[in-house]
């Protein structure tokens, strides 16, 4: 698909006229069926236990629609947050098959928005960091009665989540029709509060005036009218939780997400009670690394490349404060991600100024110094024409110049086990991103 649509901007008119044409459309399903047969997935591919890689749930997802806003440059933007993020912190993602499974189900704008996604992704999915899983696998009768069993109970509780966390509702009017619109901490994500809207019953527009915020009694009232939607709503939320968590498994990785709702329905897969005790969700397993905030996807893979040696000490740190365990609390999680990334930051700056003192004029000359003092020497010793005087100076020139080979030879040393250090990330995104700018 990359392949048939190339050049970086991507008209939605061109897409409609290809998916009209039939030898285009019967050449694309045939290759979906052949890549669904032949197409080493990651399901197929040798388990790593020695790496960190992650399977993108739904949330996480740049080609899933949930929790994202759906306009073409937050499409984009988010595109670009997910290789800094989840193609940074893990050493392989796995998303899954955006095309094969779908065939020619998929609208001209769900696949513009998808060929727009992996073009700003394209470099990470040559350099084989992102990799396909399957959309879609066969279950014996046994697992699929345990798959909507555990569907029914994370239905259950997102709606009894959603429903304890105090939600809003508003009525605003979408071109000529009014829409309802419900909000919540359930609902929010990285401090943006990601709105469910449904079209508006005669029933709720007579309960409501135009754009004014309900809470409390009257905000529940209009959730008790709209429970079906809701609860249709938490149940395909809960789908994608176990669907992904069953691909991730199969794929040999650790599944990840980034919205509040799916957090929770994985805890309760974990077997931890969920309970709305932060005020803010969004806080759950954040944190705020500014010199990784403003890379694009590409400057994200130069800084893997760059930094490759300070990176597996930099992600099992991620991963060692960051993972979920049964036997931490909610709130122990958000203490342990605030310290985590302030930790992170502060020995950022102290590794700066390290290597900083590794390269320091003063200890360059030393180093010049005692190889030209050995020079020196030698040189007025064979002009001596004195055995004993030559002697000594043959001594003196080899004891300055194993001097000058351990001071840089100690350099050399110290530098190495810096650019080790997990901080040495941080600092090499700063360096990269102030270079393109």
């Amino acid at each position: 698909m990359l392949d048939e649509f190339r050049g970086s901007q991507l008209e939605l008119s061109e897409i409609s006229k290809r998916l009209n044409d039939r030898s285009f459309i019967k050449d694309f399903f045939d290759q979906c069926r052949a890549g669904i047969s032949a197409f080493k997935y990651a399901d197929r591919l040798r388990a790593r236990p020695s790496k960190f890689d992650i399977y993108a749930g739904s949330g996480l997802n740049p080609l899933s629609s949930a929790g994202k806003c759906q306009e073409s440059q937050c499409v984009i933007d988010y595109a670009h947050h997910f290789a800094r993020t989840a193609c940074f912190y893990s050493d392989r993602v796995v998303i899954p098959d955006p095309f094969s499974f779908t065939y020619i189900e998929a609208t001209a704008e769900e696949i513009l928005c998808s060929l727009s996604v992996l073009k700003v992704l394209k470099p990470l999915l040559e350099a084989g960091v992102i990799v396909f899983g399957p959309a879609a696998f066969l279950s014996c009768p046994n697992c699929a009665k345990v798959m909507e069993s555990e569907r029914k109970q994370v239905t259950s509780q997102l709606w009894r989540e959603f429903t304890n966390s105090s939600p809003d509702v508003f009525r605003y009017k979408d071109g000529r029709r009014w829409r309802m619109s419900f909000g919540s901490p359930l609902f929010t994500n990285s401090g943006v509060q990601f709105r469910f809207t449904t079209p508006a019953t005669k029933e709720a527009i007579a309960a409501t005036r135009p754009d004014a915020l309900l809470t409390g009694k009257n905000a529940m009232n209009l959730v008790r009218q709209y429970r079906d939607v809701i609860q249709k709503h938490c149940a395909h939320c809960a789908h994608d939780v176990v669907f992904d968590s069953l691909t991730a498994s199969r794929c040999n990785t650790t599944v990840v997400t980034s919205t509040p709702e799916e957090a929770a329905g994985y805890r309760l897969l974990d077997g931890r009670k969920v309970g709305g005790t932060l005020p803010d969700w969004s806080m759950l397993r954040t944190i705020r690394l500014p010199a990784l905030e403003r890379l694009t996807a590409s400057q994200a893979l130069q800084v893997r490349e760059e930094a490759h040696k300070a990176l597996p000490a930099f992600r099992a740190k991620v991963q060692r404060e960051l993972m979920s365990l049964k036997d931490v609390s909610d709130e122990g999680e958000e203490k342990r991600a605030l310290a985590a990334a302030a930790d992170l930051r502060v020995a950022a700056q102290e590794l700066r100024g390290q290597l900083a003192s590794l390269s320091l004029p003063s200890v360059r000359r030393r180093e010049k110094l005692f190889g030209g003092l050995a020079v020196a020497f030698q040189i007025v010793a064979l002009g001596s024409h004195d055995p004993a005087v030559t002697i000594a100076a043959i001594g003196t020139f080899a004891g300055l110049m194993v001097a000058a080979h351990k001071s840089e030879s100690d350099r050399q040393e110290k530098h190495e086990v810096l650019v080790h250090q997990p901080a040495y990330v941080l600092l090499t995104a700063e360096r990269i991103h102030e270079a393109s700018h």
